[in-house]
């Protein structure tokens, strides 16, 4: 008896120990009140509750799931039953059941991950356009390049032209880097020389890589994941957002070539 108080007090008092019968499948009210029954050896409810403190209304059903779990079993004296805990090596019998899940759950998954690569191929393979017109509809854009990348990722770009001289344009773009860089997405964009002293001067951020090319590369191309957006910026700017892999992947070998042959 004096070794089964040490048993229940360690149990039930040491949180590893308890989080291990947890994580093999038994709730909080079931090791409290099985490590009471080890102690009491064989009683009725009312003792069970008053040794492991759970609210009397939730003794029963403790006591039948630990009974369904092969951990409690009972007798039946003068039509009142009388619980008992099983032997502790029935413990292992949970840990079995849980590794037969275990492999089961395994089995299926690997069954399904085909599947889910199937579905993720399509996703990638998807073609469509969306057109964003009008500030909001830009801001909407820009905002979705940041969405689509985690911290850590960049996008590349073909800068926008001599435009980047207007007022609207400086802070559009002051305001959507101070976001960029607080999510710490990096860029890299080719610009063109024929703006050098603009764009050095109104559009140089923390996070940023740029060259400048003499060539006339096409210009407002934003490459970020499968897409790749044209932005217009017009008497009504407009972005048009094409999202393919394979468009996205040819225009990030051409930026790649172009970035190889800028100077700083």
């Amino acid at each position: 008896m004096v070794i089964t108080i040490v048993i229940y007090d360690k149990c039930l008092n040491s949180g590893m120990d308890t989080e291990i019968l947890e994580q093999i499948g038994l709730s909080k009210n079931e090791i409290k009140v099985y490590f009471a029954l080890l102690e009491l050896d064989q009683s009725t409810a009312t003792p069970i509750v008053r040794k492991s403190g759970i609210p009397n209304s939730k003794a029963y059903p403790t006591l039948e799931k630990l009974i369904a779990k092969g951990l409690v079993s009972f007798v039946i004296k003068n039509n009142v039953k009388h619980f008992q805990a099983s032997d502790p090596k029935h413990l292992i019998g949970l840990l079995d059941k849980r590794e037969s899940q275990i492999i089961r759950q395994k089995k299926e998954i690997n069954e399904l991950i085909p599947l889910i690569e199937q579905r993720r191929k399509v996703k990638q393979e998807m073609q469509e356009a969306t057109v964003y017109a009008g500030l909001k509809g830009i801001r909407a854009a820009f905002d979705n390049i940041l969405n689509s990348l985690d911290s850590g990722e960049e996008y590349i770009v073909f800068t926008l032209g001599h435009e980047l001289a207007r007022k609207e344009l400086k802070t559009f773009f002051r305001n959507f880097h101070m976001k960029r860089i607080k999510k710490k997405i990096g860029v890299r964009l080719i610009a063109s020389d024929k703006i050098k002293a603009i764009f050095k001067k109104y559009h140089t951020y923390k996070g940023m890589k740029t060259r400048f090319s003499r060539l006339d590369l096409p210009t407002g191309i934003f490459i970020y994941g499968n897409n790749v957006m044209t932005v217009v910026w017009g008497e009504r700017p407009t972005a048009f957002v094409i999202t393919s892999k394979e468009n996205s992947d040819r225009y990030k070998e051409f930026f790649e070539d172009m970035w190889k042959m800028a100077k700083k």
